[in-house]
């Protein structure tokens, strides 16, 4: 059954692409696309609904990716890139970015990678203090993502980032308002980071055995938690930069995947990429079609979801292990 789980969730992603691709208020469902598009219904699609779907995937398959190297380079199963501050880091990068006059989200990736890794490496620093349990990273990163936040709102309630109502729209998550210019940038981003993530799975897999084991094995850890740094920070910085804060992907969907597919890296990784899509996917389904006109923020549905997935986590702590 597990060897069908992959083909299973790629079949569901292409089933979520079809129906997210069909939803909105222009009415543009299968039956049009099937008879033929006038020019209007063909811009509206290729335009603005098939970079938005491109967008969920891959921001999801970044941000499930991101935290399954998280949660192995902290050893923690809480950790991933909304939890521990990163993407609050991401963030700020971003609104400081904004208001020194940066407008586009392609200039606005540099300084919101920068916040991502910044917080990143005080994470990194705190591990390397001695401070390992699951309790002192996991404060450290939510004291270093409430500083940023509150910075976030001080400077758009001083007016500094300018725009206030499209950042704060932004800083919730959406991929309504992207293009096929963003999606070019980010598909490779994203492939690269992933098939490198994949071909570590070796040595990530050892990194479970403990560091002294994975090192009598040849392993360099020190090189290997590096990398592991910059690929989970660049994963998590572009989904920020493009799509605003997305809460608990890289949380929910790397737990499940263990759950039901496997610890080991080869197919946790693929299963989580997946997942990540699909779930995007999801929600931004249910983001555009739960209360029209309007759309729902893609983090305001996560949150609903992931908060009472991360309580189940927390209460079965002791019990979990990667």
């Amino acid at each position: 059954m597990k060897r069908l789980l992959l083909p299973a969730l790629l079949l569901l992603v292409l089933l979520a692409a079809l129906v997210s691709l069909s939803v909105g208020p222009s009415g543009l469902g299968p039956a049009q696309m099937l008879d033929g598009l006038t020019e209007l219904e063909s811009k509206i699609l290729w335009s603005l609904r098939l970079p938005r779907v491109l967008m969920a995937i891959l921001a999801g398959a970044a941000l499930a990716t991101s935290g399954v190297l998280m949660q192995l380079f902290f050893r923690n199963p809480l950790a991933e890139p909304y939890i521990t501050g990163v993407s609050a880091g991401a963030a700020l990068g971003a609104v400081v970015a904004t208001a020194l006059g940066m407008s586009s989200a392609l200039l606005i990736g540099f300084p919101a990678l920068l916040g991502a890794l910044l917080i990143t490496l005080a994470l990194y620093a705190t591990f390397l203090s001695g401070r390992r349990d699951s309790a002192s990273i996991l404060l450290m990163g939510i004291a270093l993502g409430t500083l940023c936040g509150a910075v976030v709102w001080l400077l758009l309630v001083s007016g500094s980032s300018g725009g206030t109502e499209q950042v704060i729209s932004w800083l919730l998550g959406r991929v309504s308002t992207v293009g096929m210019a963003e999606v070019l940038v980010m598909l490779p981003v994203v492939c690269i980071s992933c098939w490198l993530a994949i071909s570590w799975r070796r040595e990530l897999d050892a990194m479970l055995l403990g560091d002294d084991k994975a090192h009598s094995l040849g392993i360099n850890i020190r090189s290997l938690r590096l990398r592991l740094l910059a690929v989970s920070s660049l994963l998590a910085g572009i989904s920020v930069a493009f799509c605003g804060v997305i809460a608990f992907v890289g949380l929910m969907v790397p737990h499940v995947a263990r759950l039901y597919g496997s610890a080991r890296h080869a197919v946790l990784i693929p299963l989580s990429m997946v997942g990540g899509a699909l779930l995007l996917l999801f929600v931004d389904i249910v983001s555009r079609t739960a209360a029209p006109p309007r759309e729902i923020p893609l983090t305001i549905i996560t949150s609903l979801i992931g908060a009472p997935f991360f309580i189940w986590i927390l209460l079965r702590q002791r019990e979990v292990r990667l």
